[in-house]
């Protein structure tokens, strides 16, 4: 089933409940034991959806490929899938041998060992090195060509390792692809049979190729791996760890917050049950429809715990609130869903469509983050009106005189005491220098403003990672001593089969080849036409002059006959018709992707090729850096539509466009304040960071709808201005603040990732949430005030 009508369906379901709740608050409370029923056969189903028996286990699938995050109806997806039809993918794997010295007998002895251990590993289709290739020379003695391995037995003597150490460099089909410009880093080229990620992942040939490469290992030998299969491995193990991680730690932190503002056991366990139930009931929809956890919907879990959490704090809060007050055990529940179903309504809605928003993009791995977390949102909501309440009916009242509860821990009863206080002092500065604060606010978001247009859009696959880590060691070690690891397709169709046979476009191949490689970043171009330049040469019997393309069709033919088919075909197709320049490059981001394919691209709408001759640039890195302009043409847009409609929304839940209009205010400053630190150059806009503008509009209403909804109903009362907005910094202003202290941890936590792009969402958002929240305490009561509202 489509995760969109799924979650659609679902959604309406929920809704429908909640509808149902709101009109009729009074059932739940009669009730109690049927709705927890309810609520526990769906988390029973998803459960059963979630957890696989045999083996045991959890029944999610990790896609750690680049596939979910290339954007959907790309023109180019097309070109980039036929290339890979004709030459083959672009599953580059490198092994770099580091040496003091290769041409030594003991090295190369190494080098032949380690390929001979590699191609015996059950899914390896072939492993290329100076020891496992084919040499084409002319043989003067015999008068014609000989073809034989390049490493046809070590030699031993000095003289014979120096002369193979020559023709090794001289030699262009192996410069840097084989061996390094020094002699002393060797490359071993390992190719894979065909296998999905997941195959090549539960083969462990990544790791059975590095166990055997840690085995060879010695002082004056190292060895450096990358590229994308061994890339995605380490993305997979990574997130699995991150999964470990990041998820014990949001609930610790959210356990942590509730027991020290608590105090109470109900604080702690109802406000995590409700987060654990409506986790469960999104990674169950994620396992009934068969969706693989991708490095973005790692996210889904802290976040729902850190979002989720707050509307069980916001519930147990009225409660202890009408508590005080005094009266029957269902009286007092009943009073406390009744205050609540508004605000928490409100800010379920529009924190739906603050994750909803994210659906609006071509993008598969972000449009499944919004869909499963508008799900899961949904879920927090229904469980925090009706579970919540159910359970609080069936509990007895606190102890104490007037219901007052008494068994807090006391460092708990010491925090509420100085978190009152604190909020007294913020609310008495919003009501006495309303302007001032105003003003603050709106330098905050004249700078932002400002540093918005220097925002840079960048996400890599690789950069995930940081500097430091171990893959990205390796592959800015393999960029530097060989050719990168990163290639991309420059395919050139002559138009017609057999155009590769033509002179004049082999001679403009040669000039765009060239003009390639000067470019910046460009490692090394690969193409057919060395192995036909060096065959040229052993054809006219080794004279270096010959080192060249032929000028006639036929002996063009005759070459391109002679190179074995399985070399021709990376860069050939059968009928010759198609020709395929593999450009290696070292470049990370896809800023610095987007300058490189931008030059690439220039050469190829120049005059070089003939006009019967088409080309263009491709590959999955070329696809990757168009999901980057997808995010930044996609923000304006989803966080547009989210506003209007969380507007619209706000307007009619709180009866009153003025009051609709003022709660905007205080959400739209922190995320502009969030845009203004990527602007100043906090962050790049990546995909992770993407998410953050459209998950704090929708976030950030949920403490300002229970802040106007008390307002309002204070004013009503009599109060004037300053009295209600006093009122709402101490009744609703320690809710909102605990909520911002979880938001702020919890979203805090995911800075613990591995990831260096996921840290980056961690510390950005729960620096979006303190902004929030003084949004909410201090700038809405200094706006209500100065209208007079």
């Amino acid at each position: 089933m489509d995760p969109l009508r799924f979650s659609a369906c679902v959604a309406a379901g929920l809704l429908a409940f909640l509808v149902l709740v709101a009109r009729r608050p009074g059932w739940v409370i009669r009730f109690p034991r049927t709705v927890l029923a309810l609520l526990a056969a769906v988390s029973l189903a998803a459960g059963a959806a979630l957890v696989r028996l045999e083996p045991p286990g959890l029944d999610l699938v990790l896609d750690p490929s680049t596939e979910p995050l290339l954007p959907l109806g790309d023109p180019d997806t097309a070109a980039y899938r036929q290339a890979v039809v004709d030459f083959g993918d672009d599953e580059v794997f490198v092994i770099a041998m580091r040496t003091d010295g290769l041409f030594v007998p003991e090295q190369l002895e190494a080098l032949e060992r380690v390929g001979d251990r590699l191609s015996r590993l059950e899914g390896v289709r072939s492993v290329t090195s100076l020891a496992r290739v084919t040499h084409f020379r002319f043989e003067p003695d015999e008068g014609a060509i000989e073809v034989r391995p390049f490493l046809d037995g070590i030699p031993r003597d000095a003289a014979s390792l120096d002369e193979l150490r020559r023709r090794a460099l001289a030699d262009p089909v192996y410069r840097q692809t084989l061996v390094s410009q020094d002699a002393r880093t060797a490359a071993l080229n390992v190719s894979f049979r065909d296998m999905t990620d997941a195959e090549f992942i539960a083969a462990d040939l990544d790791g059975r190729i590095r166990e055997i490469l840690a085995d060879e290992s010695r002082a004056g030998r190292r060895f450096h791996v990358s590229g994308r299969p061994h890339v995605k491995s380490r993305m997979y193990h990574t997130m699995v760890d991150d999964l470990g991680r990041l998820i014990p730690l949001a609930v610790g932190v959210v356990a942590a917050v509730l027991l020290l503002v608590s105090g109470t056991a109900r604080g702690v366990v109802l406000p995590l049950a409700t987060v654990g139930a409506a986790v469960l009931w999104a990674f169950g929809a994620m396992a009934f429809l068969e969706r693989p956890l991708t490095v973005l919907s790692v996210l889904l879990a802290p976040t729902l715990v850190a979002v989720g959490s707050v509307y069980g704090v916001h519930v147990v809060s009225r409660y202890e609130e009408e508590v005080r007050l005094g009266g029957e055990r269902s009286r007092v529940v009943l009073r406390s869903l009744e205050g609540l179903v508004d605000p928490v309504l409100i800010s379920g809605l529009t924190t739906v469509i603050g994750f909803g928003a994210l659906m609006l993009t071509d993008i598969p791995a972000v449009f499944e983050v919004g869909a499963f977390s508008v799900l899961g949102v949904a879920s927090v909501t229904l469980i925090s009106l009706a579970g919540i309440p159910a359970a609080l009916a069936l509990l007895p009242l606190p102890a104490g005189a007037a219901g007052a509860p008494r068994s807090r821990l006391a460092l708990a009863a010491r925090l509420d005491r100085a978190l009152d206080a604190g909020l007294g002092a913020v609310s008495r500065l919003a009501c006495r220098f309303p302007g001032a604060v105003i003003g603050a606010s709106a330098l905050a978001t004249a700078a932002s403003l400002v540093a918005i247009p220097q925002i840079a859009i960048d996400t890599d696959y690789l950069s995930y990672f940081d500097e430091q880590a171990e893959v990205r060691r390796d592959f800015d070690a393999i960029n530097r001593l060989l050719a990168g690891t990163v290639p991309l397709f420059v395919v050139v169709d002559a138009g017609r089969p057999g155009g590769l046979r033509d002179p004049g476009l082999l001679g403009a191949l040669e000039e765009l080849e060239r003009r390639i490689d000067a470019l910046p970043g460009v490692s090394r171009t690969l193409s057919f036409l060395d192995t036909m330049r060096v065959l040229n040469r052993a054809i006219e019997g080794g004279d270096p002059a010959a080192e060249r393309v032929p000028d006639s069709r036929g002996a063009i033919a005759e070459i391109l006959f002679l190179i074995p088919k399985p070399e021709l075909a990376r860069f050939a197709t059968v009928d010759h018709s198609r020709a395929n320049l593999v450009v290696r490059t070292g470049e990370v981001g896809s800023a610095a992707m987007r300058r490189l394919t931008g030059r690439i691209q220039a050469l190829l709408d120049g005059d070089l090729l003939p006009a019967s001759a088409t080309a263009r640039v491709t590959g999955n890195a070329v696809l990757l850096n168009r999901a980057a302009d997808g995010v930044a043409r996609g923000q304006p847009r989803s966080l547009g539509l989210a506003a209007l409609a969380i507007f619209a929304l706000l307007a009619v839940g709180l009866r009153s466009l003025r009051l609709g209009l003022v709660a905007m205010v205080p959400n739209a400053v922190p995320v502009i304040v969030f845009y203004g630190l990527l602007g100043s150059g906090a962050a790049a806009l990546s995909l992770p960071t993407s998410l953050i503008g459209s998950v704090a509009l929708g976030v950030a209403i949920d403490s300002t709808a229970h802040f106007l909804v008390r307002y309002r109903a204070e004013r009503r009362a009599g109060a004037t201005p300053e009295a209600a907005a006093l009122a709402c910094g101490r009744q609703v202003g320690r809710p909102i603040a605990v909520a911002a202290l979880m938001l702020t941890l919890g979203f805090l936590s995911v800075a613990f990732s591995h990831f260096e792009t996921l840290r980056e969402f961690g510390w950005l958002s729960a620096t979006t949430m303190v902004v929030c929240c003084l949004g909410d305490l201090l700038l809405l009561p200094a706006l209500l005030v100065r209208l007079r509202l």
